[in-house]
């Protein structure tokens, strides 16, 4: 088994000198290395946040090849239409806020599976750019006809380039959250929306997993977890005004949260059932 080297992370709020374990585990998806980590919760925000999170020459290692948000559009059939089903309703989203002929990028795109939605499902005349770390996923979104954008998204060159931008089970990843925020509005046009989909630390599973097996953690690859309240404040700060709040239920936490349990217990045979 292979070991990362760690840093030691702070609350994204200065101002808060309280932090108190709240949860420690282990990757128990990929089993991408061995180290044990811990989480820590601050106060009064709420905000959650990795401790000892990998430095940033370990993603290599913690985001394998065979990452599933690489290669969603490999899923079995039934599978990928029930994503697909319900990331349609995130299409319907963009279409109330994406002018016609509007540029949309979508950050840490993955396989680009919802950039593929959005061109079936949206506005025949939208500019759909893609994100992404992965190089070999990029290549693929360009062979298809999407413009792409490599590396950081902090590094994209450029002021008011987008009128929506995507983050879509992204922002917990990131380490310099304030540098991502603050490129997503340097990127934005006067007028543009930020789309943000994100783990919630105020459901039920939290509540019940939240000491070790949670699915939201997926240790060691979310940094910073929010709640309503968390996340706004960040917003805020950052220039945002927070236009709109749903909740939307996760079966994959839940059954991650199973597995994980299961993968601890004298059920460890039958962790594999409980599967993605």
């Amino acid at each position: 088994m292979v070991t990362v080297a760690t840093e030691r992370a702070a609350s994204l709020f200065p101002a808060e000198r309280s932090a108190q374990p709240i949860a420690t585990g282990r990757d128990f998806e990929y089993g991408t290395c061995d180290n044990e980590f811990q989480f820590l919760q601050a106060q009064p925000s709420g905000l959650v946040f990795l401790a000892n999170r990998p430095v940033a020459e370990a993603l290599p290692v913690i985001y394998p090849d065979h990452y599933e948000p690489y290669r969603f559009e490999s899923f079995p059939g039934l599978l990928r239409r029930a994503r697909d089903w319900v990331q349609r309703g995130k299409v319907r989203v963009i279409r109330q806020y994406a002018p016609p002929g509007g540029d949309i990028l979508d950050v840490g795109c993955g396989s680009g599976q919802l950039l593929r939605l959005i061109r079936a499902h949206g506005r025949a005349d939208w500019k759909l750019h893609a994100n992404e770390m992965h190089q070999p996923s990029l290549d693929r979104l360009a062979e298809q006809g999407f413009i792409t954008h490599a590396g950081p998204i902090q590094q994209v060159p450029g002021d008011a380039l987008f009128n929506v931008i995507v983050l879509n089970q992204v922002i917990e990843h990131f380490a310099d959250v304030h540098g991502l925020l603050a490129a997503c509005r340097r990127l934005l046009r006067p007028g543009g929306v930020l789309l943000i989909e994100t783990p919630s630390t105020s459901g039920m599973d939290f509540e019940l997993f939240k000491t070790r097996h949670w699915g939201g953690y997926h240790v060691p690859r979310h940094f910073y977890l929010f709640n309503a309240h968390s996340l706004g404040q960040l917003l805020a700060e950052h220039g945002f005004a927070v236009k709109n709040t749903q909740y939307l239920a996760s079966p994959a936490f839940w059954t991650q949260s199973l597995h994980h349990r299961a993968m601890e217990s004298r059920l460890a045979r039958w962790a594999a059932w409980f599967h993605l």
